[in-house]
């Protein structure tokens, strides 16, 4: 299991680890990340904590879920399409 300091929120340290883990490729373009069972057993955290994680990782653009199938790395190209959205919707607000 994963140590994680008490002075910072947890789901904040998981995210910042996940998201670790796919900069530097260990979690390349296109590949399924672990599940979120699999989260909460490595970092020993909530089931409502693991959601959150994954749900700032979706909002980051680092990762998509397809239903049924699991979260998968997005591809540099999908995450410029990401931005592009981002973008069209800050400048309609």
């Amino acid at each position: 299991m994963v140590e994680l300091k008490a002075n910072q929120p947890r789901w904040r340290q998981v995210h910042a680890i996940i998201a670790e883990r796919i900069r530097t490729g260990e979690y390349k373009a296109g590949e399924r990340i672990p599940s979120l069972i699999d989260l909460i057993e490595e970092f020993g955290i909530a089931n409502a904590t693991g959601q959150k994680v994954m749900r700032a990782l979706r909002a980051d653009g680092l990762i998509r879920t397809e239903p049924g199938m699991g979260s998968f790395v997005t591809t540099p190209e999908e995450r410029k399409e990401i931005e592009a959205e981002r973008a069209k919707h800050s400048k309609s607000e």
